[in-house]
């Protein structure tokens, strides 16, 4: 079925307004029940080490696998007190603790402390909070150590491996803590698997990185699934000759490149200059220009803005170059801002240069969405004011009603002296939360869109050095760059809003460094020198951006009169963070997803078109300061009864005025409620202004009404785009009514009376995990109102 047309949002009230530490939340436990409880799992695990025995002369070692309460989090000094060194943690916080103590003895005395109970003195349980957090005590088991890639194949037992069928894989060891202890692991392993007719190709013993590829029939993998020091067994990468045949392919592989139609949306690209006479990029260039003209000429002389020029106007040019096809939906134009040495001109404030280009093409051509993948790596956000860079392009985004798309900056990890170089791997993802990886000017700006990046692919490219077991993509498919730079930005605001695909790393034990110039990890573009080749390569968020900003301008054809502010609403709208991120992530604390991926990675289609069960309602508007909007949002019975999982996604975009001279930079705030169970009598109540003679009123937030959307108002409401999850996945016992009301507040802070009335766009997505038609229930629904308003005005 096509993609049904978004649904406008009924507004039905305009009104006058107004970090996890520790041992996170543990559970109320008994001591006298639980205690025992896991005394038993505990002595169980230490029963079966003592009766092991050296598998084919490989000593057990004492490991433990511990699931905590899902609410719960156990800082590592507190294992290290207990005894444990903390090997692993996953997403669904499940722990892997080593011990050198075969007897557990810290560990054990603290769990009789527990299960003996209070002191007189005392009035909890001694170490309540560490044992109350653990769900389960137990060993790691064979299944455990069977990696991903395998579990990809459906391999998830020790029984899928085939006997007598051979296999390649990567085996992980724990890291123990002593290089010499992990070298004797190594060999332990390599006599077995030579004695057992397998052979073993490589090793890397790094500080804290240790693998082992070998080539060995499945019965022998099965057992080495039960040796207590492998972590894990998994397919090495497999290598790729995809890219490299696309950088060889000419002109001749491909159809004649078309026009684009004549009302096609505009995007420009402010960069180092571009190639126009690229074929594949001249029938959509409108101009190419030079800002300032003592730049010389408008021409590429670095390669840069013709790779982000591709990217912009096709989006994806690695499927392009599958359907050997290139069909232009948009028109191009591009400013070089740079020198020959890629510097900004030193005769020019950057702030006159940013808007001499942005009105130049606004005004001429209409265009409506720019992209700028620079940034000054200098300048990391530690807080404190935005830069001038940054306040101009807010201005600009405020007054011309456009778009500016703007890279994260990317990041080079530096492991330092006291670190090994394989820290590029084993501290991926760590490092891209540290201070030093915060995002970079531009990216810092409010009303800016700012893009950090993912990794589209772990492959890597046939040859001798990726042989090597060493030889390993630092990100999987879907996680994030390991380049990319972090928020929050101003204000606690959530940066970078959104993600999309830039390119990996590869970290290469043989040389003890990171490989950045790996073609199958990278981006794929336009070369420059188009001559000599069609395509090359590269990585960083400079190519995630224009991907980016290739979606919002290709919204602008479905909604051609949609503000600035719907485009940015539409987009966070259709996001989603790829699970891979999600997975590596999560166990690195709440605001971990949102300090690199933002709300996400947008999709195209769901931001121009709904579905029967996805249905996307908008309204584009503007509100007086120190006002609020109600909207009403239909209900359906078929989305409360049907059994599924229920999400409505509330998303907010607003341009305020800035002033980088303050350090309240925003000029006014905006945030929203989503209210169910009231009616609009009540809620105009709650949030109207009241003088000091009126009685106080329920404010309706942090009840059973106020529908908790994730992620929080204290998170969600720094920025300018905010976007908001709020999920059902049973039915509520309790009778919300057919109709829940989203509320829609402006409070003005320092700006002034020329500024108001406030712009906006609001989006409400709800969706049904089942096969449900709610677009036709709630169409009717916002026609029958749509009309009633009609007919009042009349």
């Amino acid at each position: 079925m096509p993609g049904l047309p978004h649904l406008i949002l009924p507004r039905v009230v305009i009104e006058p307004a107004r970090k996890k530490t520790g041992f996170g939340q543990s559970p109320a436990r008994d001591y006298r029940t639980h205690g025992p409880h896991l005394r038993s799992q505990l002595d169980g695990v230490l029963t079966q080490f003592r009766n092991k025995r050296p598998l084919h002369g490989i000593n057990p070692n004492l490991i433990l696998r511990v699931q905590l309460n899902p609410k719960s989090a156990i800082d590592e000094e507190t294992w290290e007190r207990s005894g444990l060194a903390l090997l692993s943690i996953d997403e669904n916080k499940t722990l892997v603790l080593f011990s050198s103590d075969e007897h557990l003895t810290d560990f054990s005395r603290r769990m009789t402390q527990y299960q003996s109970g209070p002191s007189p003195q005392r009035k909890g349980a001694p170490y309540s909070q560490l044992f109350a957090s653990i769900d389960e005590i137990g060993e790691v088991r064979p299944q455990d150590r069977i990696g991903r890639l395998l579990r990809s194949q459906g391999v998830t037992s020790p029984s899928h491996f085939e006997q007598d069928k051979d296999y390649v894989v990567d085996i992980e060891f724990w890291d123990l803590g002593s290089l010499t202890l992990c070298a004797e692991k190594i060999k332990e392993t390599r006599i077995f698997i030579d004695s057992q007719g397998g052979r073993t190709s490589d090793e890397y013993i790094g500080e804290s990185l240790v693998l082992l590829r070998s080539r060995c029939r499945g019965e022998v993998v099965r057992e080495l699934l039960e040796i207590d020091s492998i972590a894990s067994i998994d397919l090495p990468p497999q290598p790729t000759l995809t890219v490299g045949e696309y950088l060889n392919l000419g002109l001749e592989d491909f159809a004649a490149v078309p026009s684009p139609p004549e009302e096609s949306p505009a995007i420009a690209i402010l960069d180092s200059g571009l190639t126009s006479a690229h074929p594949f990029l001249e029938p959509a260039v409108g101009e190419a220009t030079a800002m300032p003209q003592s730049l010389g000429d408008a021409a590429d002389g670095h390669g840069h803005g013709t790779m982000v020029a591709g990217l912009a106007l096709y989006g994806d040019i690695e499927g392009c170059i599958h359907r050997r096809a290139f069909v232009p939906q948009l028109k191009l134009y591009s400013a070089r801002v740079l020198n020959e040495q890629c510097e900004f001109d030193d005769e020019y404030l950057i702030t006159s240069q940013m808007r001499n280009a942005i009105e130049y093409f606004n005004k001429t051509y209409g265009c409506r969405v720019f992209n700028l993948s620079l940034g000054d790596r200098r300048l990391p956000y530690q807080g404190g004011k935005v830069s001038p860079w940054a306040s101009i392009l807010d201005t600009l985004a405020r007054e011309l009603n456009v778009i500016l798309v703007v890279s994260a900056g990317n990041y080079n990890y530096d492991p330092g002296p006291s670190n090994s170089a394989d820290s590029h791997l084993l501290q991926y993802p760590y490092y891209l939360l540290s201070d030093d990886a915060r995002i970079i000017e531009p990216a810092t700006g409010a009303v800016v869109l700012t893009v950090g990046s993912l990794a589209q692919s772990a492959n890597i490219p046939p040859g001798s050095a990726s042989q090597s077991v060493s030889f390993q993509p630092i990100a999987l498919q879907g996680q994030p760059s390991p380049f990319s730079r972090s928020g929050p930005g101003l204000g606690g605001a959530i940066k970078p809003e959104l993600c999309e695909y830039g390119g990996n790393y590869a970290f290469d034990g043989t040389v003890q460094g990171v490989r950045r110039n790996i073609h199958e990890l990278s981006m794929v573009s336009f070369n420059h020198d188009y001559v000599s080749r069609l395509f090359t390569t590269d990585v960083g968020t400079s190519y995630s951006a224009p991907r980016v900003a290739h979606v919002a301008a290709r919204l602008f054809e479905a909604f051609p009169e949609a503000s600035a502010n719907l485009i940015r609403a539409l987009l966070a709208a259709s996001a989603s963070v790829p699970q891979p991120a999600l997975d590596i992530l999560n166990p690195l604390g709440d605001e971990a997803v949102l300090r690199v991926c933002g709300y996400g990675k947008p999709n195209l289609e769901y931001s121009e078109t709904s579905d029967e069960n996805r249905v996307v309602l908008y309204a584009d508007s503007e509100l007086g300061f120190d006002n609020f909007h109600i909207y009403e949002l239909p209900i359906p019975v078929e989305f409360i009864n049907t059994n599924g999982v229920r999400s409505i996604i509330v998303t907010l975009a607003f341009d305020p005025p800035v002033r980088h001279s303050r350090f309240d930079y925003l000029g006014i705030k905006m945030s929203f409620r989503l209210i169910r169970g009231k009616t609009v009598e009540e809620i105009v109540e709650a949030f109207r202004q009241r003088t000091n003679v009126e009685g106080t009123v329920d404010r309706l937030t942090s009840t059973s009404f106020d529908c908790q959307a994730i992620p929080k108002p204290g998170l969600r409401e720094g920025g300018t785009l905010q976007c908001a999850t709020f999920t059902m996945r049973r039915t509520p016992q309790t009778d919300y009514g057919d109709t829940y009301f989203l509320v829609v507040r402006c409070e003005k802070k320092w700006a002034r009376e020329e500024h108001a009335p406030q712009r906006y766009a609001v989006v409400a997505v709800m969706k049904h995990s089942a096969d449900v038609n709610l677009y036709n229930r709630i169409r009717e629904r916002v026609a029958i109102r749509l009309r009633t308003q009609e007919t009042g005005r009349s």
